[in-house]
């Protein structure tokens, strides 16, 4: 529900920690991954460019601290990015030191083996190959906030295709994942959340990308929001109005909404 999210105001990079811990205890995070034996934080690393295009790496490390002072468990930061190579693109955008820091395993979800699941209740995706390591493990989405060229916007929602299997998913285009935009995209975004819906969404809005998702600008005044919820779907609704967009208008998430 709509009712179940924190939204921080955040000013700079420094505050991240401050921020992203409000927003967690708000929303009761340390409950809603208690139990499971790892933790995948997902950001968004779609190429090797920087924020806002993908997460901040001090975003991501905000989290991976937090966690770790308040749960037993394992927590990897994986992805399997739409362009180029997943590991170099964390590279480029600092992720290694969350590993010299934390000892955190950074994960490609491409190198790993896909396994087939099939559900009769998706409209596109009845049928789909994602990573078997996924399975049992609590799923933390931290995009962004970005308007994107196809589905309008890309958030917590959009941040799951990058769990699709890339050797199943790609040769539509260059992107890695492109054979989504060969069905309809929205229908396809909304189906992943049969098999893999966040356990907890923490949306980057302290710039925010309008105009597009790989070439748009900081909208001026920048969002300067952490937007959490347990709720992928409250969290998505909310971002999409900070990027001026009407929820209700936006394919995925109003088809979502008969899964979430």
């Amino acid at each position: 529900m709509e009712s179940e999210i924190s939204i921080i105001p955040i000013s700079s990079p420094e505050d991240y920690p401050s921020a992203v811990t409000r927003a967690l205890d708000k929303v009761s995070a340390v409950e809603a991954l208690s139990g499971f034996p790892r933790i995948i934080i997902k950001p968004n690393i779609v190429n090797g460019s920087p924020p806002q295009v993908t997460t901040d790496v001090r975003c991501v490390m905000a989290i991976v601290r937090y966690l770790q002072e308040r749960l037993d468990a394992e927590i990897v930061v994986a992805e399997g990015s739409g362009e180029g190579s997943t590991l170099d693109n964390f590279k480029l955008n600092g992720y290694e030191q969350i590993t010299k820091k934390f000892g955190v395993e950074l994960v490609d979800l491409d190198a790993l083996p896909a396994k087939r699941y099939e559900n009769p209740l998706a409209g596109e995706y009845k049928e789909i190959y994602l990573p078997e390591y996924l399975e049992g493990a609590a799923l933390v989405s931290v995009p962004p906030a970005k308007d994107h060229t196809i589905t309008r916007v890309t958030l917590g929602l959009k941040n799951m295709v990058g769990c699709l299997a890339a050797q199943h998913y790609s040769g539509y285009w260059s992107y890695k994942k492109s054979q989504i935009h060969a069905v309809n995209t929205d229908q396809a975004v909304a189906d992943l959340m049969l098999y893999i819906k966040p356990h907890l969404t923490v949306i980057d809005a302290l710039q925010g990308l309008e105009g597009g998702h790989l070439s748009g600008k900081v909208p001026i005044p920048p969002l300067e929001r952490i937007i959490v919820s347990k709720d992928v779907l409250a969290a998505d609704r909310e971002a999409a109005r900070l990027l001026g967009h009407d929820p209700d208008s936006i394919g995925h998430l109003t088809k979502a909404g008969q899964f979430l």
